[in-house]
């Protein structure tokens, strides 16, 4: 006899795990797949429920995600407790692993907040560009001085250019202002 979903407390559906957890159908499907994920139950029809319980851990799934865990990183994370005889022995293990993590997480932080700091400067930086109507092939944004600055953001001397004019393709000479 099939268990009712007030036995289980089983009463979330797939694409209410999605849609609380702001992903989609697919991606609920891929970490079943993966053997991160389990319904519950199984209702007549195929129709997969879930509990609170699985909700809270598909959102831990997504947070580790973010954090760009693998998929087997996060299966070991969570399959921690299997094997461990005794709570001291579940503690060592898990205290590792989630030094681990926070070591990488503040590493991750920092690449983050390094890349919020350079976007703000080229925000900053792009003002003059706002105005500028000189053609890009002309000048290359180098005539102006923007990009040639020591203190230019990185991103703009990789994406705006260096401030050289440009390689002219047909010739292999730089174009002249």
């Amino acid at each position: 006899m099939e268990a009712s979903s007030e036995d289980t407390g089983a009463s979330l559906s797939t694409g209410d795990l999605a849609r609380r957890t702001g992903t989609t159908l697919r991606t609920v499907r891929f970490y079943e797949e993966a053997g991160l994920l389990e319904p519950t139950q199984v209702a007549k029809g195929g129709r997969r429920l879930y509990t609170e319980g699985d909700l809270e851990r598909l959102t831990l799934i997504a947070d580790l995600r973010e954090l760009a865990l693998s998929l087997e990183e996060i299966k070991e994370l969570l399959r921690l407790r299997e094997g461990c005889a005794t709570a001291p022995e579940l503690a060592e293990r898990f205290g590792s692993a989630l030094n681990q993590q926070l070591e990488r997480t503040q590493q991750r932080l920092a690449a983050l907040r390094r890349l919020q700091d350079e976007f703000s400067a080229a925000i900053a930086a792009l003002t003059p560009c706002r105005s500028c109507s000189a053609p890009i092939a002309k000048h290359a944004c180098g005539a102006c001085g923007v990009v040639s600055k020591s203190e230019t953001p990185r991103i703009m001397k990789v994406v705006v250019g260096s401030g050289e004019p440009p390689v002219c393709g047909a010739h292999g000479t730089r174009d002249a202002e």
